[in-house]
C-alpha cells in the first residue's frame, strides 16, 4: 500500500498547523488518527503513534515505522526540522511540495485525456473502415481485430509506465541512470528542476539546524532523490572536509549548474547562505512547475502526430489490401 501525494499534502498540512500551535506531538497524532479511521492514512498515523509510544523522535518514528511510505525528502526534511526546532515549518514545506506536485500531476493527466481518446479512436475507426471496405469481398473479423490492437496498445502503455517507474526509482541512487533520464527532451528539464529544488530545501533546513556543511550536503543529496546530485553532494562533502569552501566543493563535483554554484559562492562571502538556498528552493520549484506545464503542452502534441502516423499507415495498408483483393478477384473471374 502507498500513501497518495494528495493524502501526504493533507496530512503534513494538518500536522504543520497543530505543531505551529504548540499542540503536543502525541496528542496531535492521536487527534488525526481519530479523524482518519481507516485506509493508508490511518496506517501512516498509527505508525507514527507507535514510534512515539516507543520514545522515538518524530523523524525516527517516520523512518522506522513508515519507511515504506516516506521518501528521502520527507525523512531528510523532518529530521533537520526536528533538530532545528522547526518541525512545523518542515511539515509546511512538505505540504506545499506535495500540493504543488499533486496539482502538476492533475494538470498533466488532464492534458492527456483528449490525446488518449484520440488514440483509441485512431485504433478503432481504421478497423471499422477496413471492415466496411472489404466485408463485401471477404469475411473480416472486425471485433477481434479491434480488441487485439487495443490489447497491444494497453500492454505497451502499462509496460512503459512500469519501466519508467522502475528507472525513476533506480535513478534516485544511480548517477548514470539519473543523467540519462535527465537528458530526455522536455521531461529531463522537469526532473532536473525538481531535484535541485528538493536539494536546496533540505540544505536550507539542515543549515537552520546548525549542522556541519558536510552533513548538510549528505542530507540534501539524499533528499534530492537524484542519483547525480546525491553523488555530487557526496563528492562536495569530501572536498569540504578537506577545507574547500562549499562553492568549491560543488564546482569540483561537476553535478550542479554553474549559475547555482556562482550564486552560492557570492552568498558564502556575503554571509547569506541560508537565504540563498531558500531563494533557490522556491525558484527551482517555480521552474519545475513551468517545465511540467510545457511538458503537458508538448507531450499531447507528440501523441497527435503518433495517431496521425498510425492512421496513415493503416489507410495505406487497407488500400493495398483492397486493391490487391480486387485484382485477385478479377484474375479469378477471368
Amino acid at each position: 500500500m502507498t500513501l497518495s501525494v494528495k493524502d501526504k499534502a493533507r496530512l503534513y498540512r494538518e500536522l504543520g498547523k497543530l505543531f505551529a500551535a504548540s499542540f503536543p506531538m502525541d496528542k496531535s497524532i492521536a487527534l488525526l488518527t481519530e479523524q482518519h479511521s481507516s485506509g493508508t492514512r490511518h496506517e501512516f498515523l498509527n505508525g507514527l503513534q507507535a514510534g512515539l509510544a516507543s520514545k522515538l523522535s518524530f523523524a525516527e518514528s517516520l523512518k522506522q515505522q513508515n519507511g515504506h511510505f516516506a521518501t528521502e525528502l520527507e525523512l531528510s526534511l523532518i529530521d533537520s526540522g526536528e533538530r532545528s526546532g522547526r518541525l512545523a515549518q518542515a511539515c509546511e514545506h512538505l505540504a506545499h511540495y506535495f500540493e504543488t506536485w499533486n496539482k502538476s500531476i492533475r494538470e498533466a493527466r488532464g492534458a492527456l485525456i483528449y490525446p488518449m481518446l484520440l488514440l483509441h479512436v485512431g485504433i478503432i475507426l481504421p478497423e471499422i473502415s477496413r471492415y466496411m471496405m472489404l466485408s463485401s469481398i471477404k469475411e473480416i473479423a472486425v471485433v477481434p481485430a479491434i480488441l487485439s490492437r487495443l490489447a497491444i496498445f494497453w500492454t505497451l502503455i502499462v509496460a512503459t509506465g512500469f519501466a519508467w517507474k522502475s528507472l525513476s526509482k533506480a535513478a534516485t541512487k544511480s548517477e548514470t541512470i539519473d543523467r540519462i533520464l535527465n537528458r530526455i527532451p522536455i521531461i529531463g528539464a522537469v526532473r532536473r528542476h525538481w531535484a535541485l529544488a528538493r536539494f536546496c530545501q533540505v540544505f536550507h533546513s539542515a543549515l537552520l539546524a546548525a549542522l556541519r556543511i558536510s552533513e548538510c550536503l549528505h542530507m540534501a543529496g539524499e533528499g534530492s532523490q537524484s542519483g547525480s546530485l546525491r553523488s555530487g553532494a557526496g563528492k562536495a562533502a569530501f572536498r569540504v572536509e578537506l577545507s574547500d569552501t562549499l562553492a568549491e566543493g560543488l564546482a569540483n563535483s561537476h553535478s550542479f549548474p554553474q549559475l547555482f554554484v556562482n550564486s552560492i559562492a557570492t552568498s558564502e562571502v556575503s554571509g547569506g547562505l541560508d537565504r540563498e538556498f531558500e531563494r533557490w528552493a522556491q525558484a527551482e520549484t517555480d521552474m519545475a512547475v513551468e517545465a511540467q506545464k510545457r511538458a503537458a503542452e508538448w507531450i499531447p502534441k507528440g501523441l497527435y502526430f503518433l495517431v496521425l502516423g498510425y492512421v496513415a499507415t493503416r489507410i495505406i495498408s487497407f488500400a493495398s489490401d483492397y486493391f490487391g483483393t480486387i485484382m485477385n478477384f478479377d484474375s479469378y473471374m477471368n
